[in-house]
């Protein structure tokens, strides 16, 4: 399985002949999260045989990614796009009607020319805005126990303001965490630390197939997460007690808390068997918890993959994403791919 691509004139043409070069780009937000954000569009596209770019064109403009699809999947890959959390808007390069140029509304200052090869941009694809405003978690719909045990619809619910009170995720680090995880290939997903439901809400968005359990020790958001679609569980985390092969994929942000700690590593024991042989992690916590987490998956014999710190509004935090089989991607040069992404910039 191919990951990436280096071009040059002499293997450019070959890869033309196959592929669309699509251009991506990353929201405001994200901006600086470009590596992550090429790692999210290649796994979300699973199947797909879309390839990243090392040194694709329209390099002067900030805050874009460029992937071949190959062409014949070309219907699949538009139709994941709704669900991709750093990017946003996407655009096709047209190698043979280079008479177009350029409508939209990337800027270049340089000539429409790549490799010595000319091209015109199309637009392709843009997020529906509207959705992503509705799935915001200061306007999504949610349900919780209100004080006579009874359900109450709120929306915009980010949790009861405590320490350990949960502050639902941005719609783009929702919607990357999952992608990370290979929602169109690994259809079992655990949250063992559901929180407002964000992981959940956006696997079943991205994956309605697909089945998810989640868990939280706040009784309050059990009627909101089955909402979401959830097998909904209360209790701690570190009661967790699966079958093998129970899950593919864990996606969570742990909480934040220093007296969560502990709870945290017992929970990764308890649940690490619980994964199937072939299953992936992504983990979000802040950053002075990884060095404790990375201890755990390492001592579990989980396989480090990549991660990328985030600044929310202030909140510096880190997106880690482990792998029980090192090769899971049968084929594929991993570490040669990771070491390469490591320098886009």
């Amino acid at each position: 399985m191919e990951l990436f691509a280096d071009i040059n004139k002499s293997n450019m043409d070959d890869y033309l002949q196959e592929y669309y070069l699509i251009i991506c780009k990353i929201r405001n937000s994200r901006i600086k999260a470009k590596q992550l954000a090429l790692l999210e569009m290649i796994f979300a596209q699973y199947g797909n045989e879309v390839i990243g770019i090392k040194n694709g064109p329209l390099g002067d403009i900030k805050g874009i990614i460029s992937v071949f699809c190959r062409k014949n999947n070309l219907v699949s890959f538009k139709d994941r796009l709704s669900g991709i959390g750093y990017c946003y808007k996407f655009y096709l390069l047209d190698f043979e009607n280079i008479a177009v140029e350029n409508n939209t509304d990337l800027k270049s200052i340089n000539p429409l020319v790549w490799k010595g090869k000319r091209f015109s941009i199309n637009n392709f694809y843009v997020q529906d805005n509207n959705i992503y405003e509705e799935q915001s978690a200061h306007n999504r719909e949610f349900k919780i126990l209100d004080n006579n045990g009874g359900i109450k619809t709120v929306f915009g619910y980010r949790g009861d303001g405590s320490e350990l009170g949960r502050r639902s995720l941005p719609v783009e680090d929702a919607r990357c965490m999952v992608n990370l995880s290979f929602p169109h290939k690994n259809k079992k997903l655990l949250d063992p630390f559901a929180g407002a439901g964000g992981i959940v809400f956006e696997f079943k968005y991205i994956a309605p197939d697909g089945a998810v359990t989640s868990m939280d020790i706040d009784p309050v958001l059990k009627p909101g997460l089955e909402f979401y679609g959830a097998d909904h569980l209360v209790m701690n985390a570190i009661h967790a007690s699966f079958p093998v092969n129970s899950f593919n994929s864990v996606v969570t942000e742990v909480p934040f808390s220093e007296n969560a700690a502990d709870d945290i590593i017992i929970a990764l024991n308890k649940i690490c068997p619980c994964v199937s042989a072939d299953g992936v992690f992504v983990i979000m916590c802040k950053n002075h918890q990884s060095s404790k987490i990375y201890g755990t998956m390492a001592e579990l014999g989980n396989y480090f993959l990549f991660s990328h710190n985030i600044d929310r509004k202030g909140t510096d935090v880190e997106i880690s994403v482990w792998w029980k089989n090192k090769c899971l991607l049968s084929g594929a040069d991993t570490e040669h791919f990771i070491s390469v992404l490591k320098n886009i910039f």
